[in-house]
């Protein structure tokens, strides 16, 4: 009997394919969050609470983390990139503590005005839950390379919901329907929901199997429950987004029940 091929941790198109992702990456948080930013401008609403900043510092950290260490992959740097990752012990709990409060703080400021949704607490905190579980047990498999790779860049994917729903949910869903906030059940909601704040990020995702499996004949075994993992948050987002009691459950949190 054939022993299952081991997947090749290498292949010589790999630097060149992240740093596609990479800047893929940058276009769809960059673009999203730059156009929201000059709208706000002209509206003279570019305003922000300090834990907005800090937020968004944080957050712009792993970006900018993550592309110098692409970079340092590249230019065979490993002895650097082995120290740099270091910062990452530090800032993946920073960035899920402030995300944690700028998610409560900015809802609990919005509540009773246009722009209040506590219901969509559910994808901040599972953006969260996806970041810092493919990056924590990235870090921890550090050693093995392919596996390394592929969960820090999921990790890194995960972060681009807000960017990529400022074009989807936001610009092009009106355009196809209504808004999927505007949506009171989770039978009507679901489709709208699904298409326009999971499938864009999930194609993303899914440009790694399909450039696994073109290189190497095979998915990574990690990519794949990583794959699932993805969908099974998602899918518990879908149904929070529609749920009453997470409704009521997120006003006690912020302090508004």
């Amino acid at each position: 009997m054939n022993r299952p091929k081991t997947f090749a941790p290498y292949h010589p198109s790999d630097h060149n394919f992240f740093l596609f992702m990479l800047i893929l990456t940058w276009a769809a948080i960059a673009s999203g969050f730059g156009y929201d930013m000059y709208k706000l401008n002209e509206l003279g609403k570019l305003h922000f609470s300090l834990i907005v900043h800090i937020h968004a510092a944080a957050f712009t950290g792993w970006l900018v983390l993550f592309t110098a260490q692409i970079i340092l992959v590249r230019s065979k740097n490993l002895a650097l990139h082995k120290k740099m990752g270091l910062i990452s012990f530090g800032l993946i709990p920073l960035m899920v503590l402030f995300g944690i409060l700028t998610a409560f703080i900015v809802a609990k400021r919005d509540y009773g005005t246009p722009s209040s949704d506590l219901h969509f607490i559910c994808v901040q905190l599972g953006n969260l839950i996806l970041f810092s579980s493919f990056a924590g047990i990235g870090l921890y498999l550090r050693k093995n390379y392919a596996v390394h790779k592929r969960l820090m860049l999921l990790s890194t994917l995960a972060l681009t919901e807000p960017g990529l729903a400022r074009w989807f949910s936001y610009k092009i869903a009106p355009f196809f329907g209504n808004y999927f906030w505007n949506y009171k059940t989770f039978s009507q909601g679901f489709l709208p929901f699904w298409i326009y704040e999971v499938l864009p990020q999930l194609i993303l995702i899914l440009a790694i199997g399909v450039y696994d499996y073109v290189t190497r004949k095979q998915l990574n075994k990690a990519y794949v429950l990583g794959v699932f993992f993805f969908l099974f948050v998602t899918g518990v987002e879908v149904f929070l987004y529609y749920s009453d009691s997470w409704f009521n459950l997120m006003k006690q949190m912020i302090g508004v029940a």
